[in-house]
């Protein structure tokens, strides 16, 4: 677990951000830099949330007793909001908020999902963790049947762009999805990008791509802003 904290004046915010995977805590941090400019940031890395969820084959009660021991780690050290950067876990979220009434505790892809349900039918998900794959697949149905839409999700998953990015060879990481990424925009009307861990494709995104593509961290922030906010009213 890696706790990294930023020294800033106490009237600030204090948002935590809980990660699985390396990968996602650059974006993760950059997005919260740009939307929360002056916010104390904790960083939270449990690199067991993902393996136990393989292990277990799914989410059991004790991966969500493990991510609510670090949702009251981070409340513990004073944070006035949680953001989970793992969408692995997304359905687990409001179980684990129920246990901290007073503490916002958001899914990194909600916002990311909602938007792409709402504008499309035909969505794409470019992914590189599978069991973060089968968590966007269930939140986007869930997602169109709350609106009352009929949505087909196309797939394209890359565990060995993952497997680059945690090896430290991010030019790997982003030529394998970017070389998916056109034929995956040529078959929908969106793309979203399913790991935080890939919000830096979104520069890079090909000259004359057909559609938008989405990236969790930055809606994310802006949900968490807007939480901040109501919180002071």
């Amino acid at each position: 677990m890696n706790d990294t904290v930023d020294q800033l004046r106490s009237e600030e915010a204090v948002v935590a951000l809980i990660h699985a995977v390396v990968p996602a805590m650059g974006p993760m941090q950059e997005a919260v830099s740009r939307g929360l400019p002056g916010a104390r940031v904790l960083n939270l890395l449990d690199e067991g949330l993902l393996s136990e969820v393989e292990r277990r084959g799914g989410l059991t009660p004790e991966c969500v007793d493990r991510l609510a021991t670090l949702v009251g780690l981070a409340s513990q050290a004073g944070a006035q909001a949680v953001l989970l950067t793992c969408n692995a876990y997304t359905p687990v979220v409001a179980e684990v908020q129920a246990r901290f009434p007073g503490l916002p505790v958001l899914p990194v892809d909600q916002v990311m999902v909602e938007q792409a349900v709402a504008g499309a039918r035909r969505i794409g998900v470019l992914a590189t963790v599978e069991a973060g794959l089968q968590q966007q697949r269930e939140s986007l149905a869930r997602a169109a049947d709350a609106a009352g839409k009929q949505i087909e999700v196309v797939a394209s998953l890359h565990p060995e762009a993952m497997a680059a990015l945690q090896a430290g060879d991010a030019e790997r990481h982003d030529r394998i999805l970017q070389a998916a990424l056109p034929v995956l925009a040529a078959q929908v009307e969106v793309v979203l990008l399913a790991q935080a861990s890939m919000a830096r494709l979104v520069d890079k995104v090909p000259a004359g791509l057909p559609v938008t593509v989405l990236a969790s961290p930055p809606l994310a922030v802006e949900a968490l802003r807007e939480r901040l906010r109501s919180a002071k009213r």
